[in-house]
Parts: C-alpha cells; structure tokens; sequence
C-alpha cells in the first residue's frame, strides 16, 4: 500500500477550481489512490489518457440534416475531444487510475430527434458497450430560445451528465435514482457546465434528483471532505442499496442531513444570488428531460419531471461566464510541473492564466492554486524547504526559480 499523499494536496483544494483531490482511505478501497504513474499508452484499439483507459469511442447522427444535428455540428466543438475528455473527467472526479471501473468497451453517442433531453443504455447484446442517446429537438430549442449564446455549454453538459451514466456504480441497478442523477449533475457542476437556470437550495426532497440534489451534494462535501462523492458512488459498488449509506458515511439520515442543507441555505441566500451570477460552476450532465426507456439505467428517475430542461432562459450578459475564463480554468486544471522541464516556462503559464481568470486573487489562493499544480519531486522540494506551509506565494516563487535547475532535476 503506498503512504498518503503529503496533506498540503489534499486539504488545500482552490475553490475557483472546485476539484476533488484524491485521499486515501482504509475505510473506502473503492477510492484508494495510487502513487504509482501510469504510463499514456497507444495500443490497437486501446488508449490511454492520464492514466485512465479510454473506451472505443463511436459517434452516430441519424440525419445530419435535422435542424438540431446543425447546431451542434455549428457549434465548433471538436465531438472526439468532447468526448475523450468527457471520459477522463468523469473518471477522475469519481476515481483515480488505480481504482475507475475497466468494464466498459465502448461508448456511443447518438444525436437523433426524439422526445426529452437525453439518456443512457446499455446494448441488448452487452451492458458494456453504452449508447447515449441526444435529442436533436431538444439542443434546437435550446438554440432558438438562447439565440444560441447557450448551445456550446448545454452540449458539453449533457454529454458530461450522460458519461457519467456509463461509469459510476449504482448498486446492482437498485441505487435511488435521485441520488443516481444528482451524482451525475454534481460532476457536471464540478466540471464548469452550470447552466444559468439552477439554483441551491431547490427541492422539498434530498433525493429530487438532478441540480436539487447535486447542490445538496455540493453541501455534503463542505461539510465532510473533498472526497464525499467519490465515497458514496463508492459504496455502491458491492453493496444493494438502501439509505444506511448516509448512516455508514456521515453517522446520520440523509432525511436529517437535508434539513440541516436546507437551513444553511436560507442563510446564505444572498451568496447564492451572487453565484448565479457566476454561473461557471464545473462539468455536465443531462437533466430532468431523460427519456424513459425499458433499457434505461436507474438514471432516469422522477419520469416525466423534464422542467430543468425545457425552458432554458437566455442569460444576461453579465451574468454568464465568458468562454476566454472557461478555457483558462480548464488549462489551470490540467497545469502541472514535476521539476523537469523549464521552470520559467511553467510560470508564466500559470500566472497568465492566473491573470485571465482573476486578476485580483489573493496572494494566499494563488499559493493553493500553485501547490495544486507542483507533483512529484517539485512537491517534495517543497514540502522540505517548507514543512510547516508557513511561506507566502512570493517566496516560493523565488525560492523554486532560484533552485530549479540544480537542486531536484529528475
């Protein structure tokens, strides 16, 4: 078993990037980390991406013509991107490479009109291989209601939602189905893909599902740790399920643990006015809309309840997060620097983004961001000449260039 990872990787996670750092856990061996590097390998019919194997990716449109299959055809979304990444970062929110599920053979997307919004299913012939289902009815109304400002993020959602279908466990199939897709949409929240119509503290129920239940889940790892949800997706893995979950994870009801959500959040009302205004949150998900289907997944819970996706408003402009961010968040996400390589490289990198995305963060986010960022021996560097996580952002900057080239050069 490889020892913890150093605490200043896990306890310090930037909340501008809402990502889930990996913390090793005897009591959870569903989301045990690895030190271990997986090499990226290129083999026939298989790919390797971060560590995490990528399925055989297909993509089918029914008709090409359809007014929907335009739009997302226009939108100038690379769809093989959009779905290797799809993948990666479904797998890397919810497990590490050591850990993420290897069952499934292929995923196929399929854009075709049809009622609802999307949904995901195994094959007849084997639940390995999964379909995702898009409507093309749907992504037109979206475009014809947004005047298309809102096309890009939806398509990247829905698609981010429905991966997260064809990976996570959910109990032999008898997992609550508002759990099931509140999981989904949590990763789409945590990816950047919010769309402006959400809103914390929706739901008289903490199994409503979709954005009411992701929000309620978004609660739960403030209150318990980064690594809540990869917990209990965890916990449906070899278990059939019931609501003794919340009793084994977080020693309460999750009826109890949602009044206590519910309450939190009418005092902190004003803050979710500000967040709606900075509807950036973090990956996708599809919605309420799911068709049904015999095929489908325990995913499309509260059948019929398709109003999170059916009216999707046009945002104010200054309300919605400008693609230029989004970009930079997502580079941010991905920078990292092991002590190899050039150093001044790296650092500009990081502070030009930096830059983009808030020019006025604090010295002290700017530290987090940067420890995020630092792997292998560059974090050990660190954690010897600062074991006690007492210097400021400046000081290490200069300490790191100062060193670079000598004192941890792979």
């Amino acid at each position: 078993m490889s020892q913890p990872p150093h605490p200043r990787t896990s306890s310090t996670i930037p909340p501008i990037l809402q990502q889930t750092s990996r913390l090793d856990s005897p009591e959870n061996p569903e989301i045990m980390s690895s030190e271990e590097e997986v090499e990226v390998q290129h083999g026939k019919g298989v790919i390797w991406r971060d560590g995490y194997r990528i399925p055989l990716i297909r993509l089918r449109f029914n008709d090409v013509c359809d007014d929907g299959s335009s739009v997302i055809l226009d939108s100038g979304l690379n769809l093989h991107d959009v779905l290797v990444e799809a993948v990666v970062g479904v797998l890397d929110t919810l497990y590490t490479p050591k850990t993420a599920p290897k069952n499934v053979r292929s995923v196929t997307l399929i854009i075709r009109n049809m009622e609802g919004v999307a949904y995901t299913t195994g094959m007849d012939i084997d639940d390995d291989h999964k379909e995702i289902h898009f409507s093309t009815d749907y992504i037109a109304g979206v475009n014809e209601r947004s005047k298309g400002k809102q096309n890009k993020q939806e398509i990247l959602g829905v698609i981010r939602h429905e991966m997260v279908h064809c990976f996570q466990y959910n109990a032999f199939g008898g997992a609550n189905g508002g759990l099931i897709e509140g999981i989904a949409d949590w990763v789409r929240y945590k990816a950047g893909f919010r769309p402006p119509h959400w809103h914390r503290g929706e739901g008289d129920e903490w199994d409503n599902g979709y954005e009411r239940t992701a929000y309620f889940l978004l609660w739960l790892e403030e209150q318990y740790g980064p690594e809540t949800v990869p917990r209990i997706n965890g916990w449906m893995k070899n278990r059939q399920y019931s609501d003794k979950l919340f009793i084994d994870l977080f020693h309460e009801k999750p009826e109890d643990l949602f009044k206590k959500y519910k309450k939190w959040c009418e005092e902190h009302k004003e803050e979710d006015s500000s967040e709606a205004c900075g509807a950036g949150a973090e990956e996708q998900s599809p919605s309420d809309g799911e068709e049904g289907s015999g095929k489908s997944s325990p995913q499309n819970a509260n059948d019929g309840d398709d109003h999170s996706y059916v009216e999707v408003s046009e945002p104010h402009e200054d309300c919605s997060v400008s693609e230029v961010k989004l970009v930079a968040r997502d580079r941010l996400c991905k920078l990292t620097y092991d002590g190899t390589g050039s150093f001044k490289r790296f650092l500009n990198s990081f502070e030009g983004l930096i830059e983009v995305l808030d020019s006025k963060m604090s010295e002290k986010e700017r530290k987090l961001l940067l420890v995020t960022a630092l792997k292998g021996n560059a974090l050990s560097f660190l954690d010897n000449i600062d074991p006690e996580d007492e210097l400021e952002f400046s000081e290490i900057k200069v300490i790191l260039e100062a060193n670079t080239s000598v004192t941890y050069k792979s």
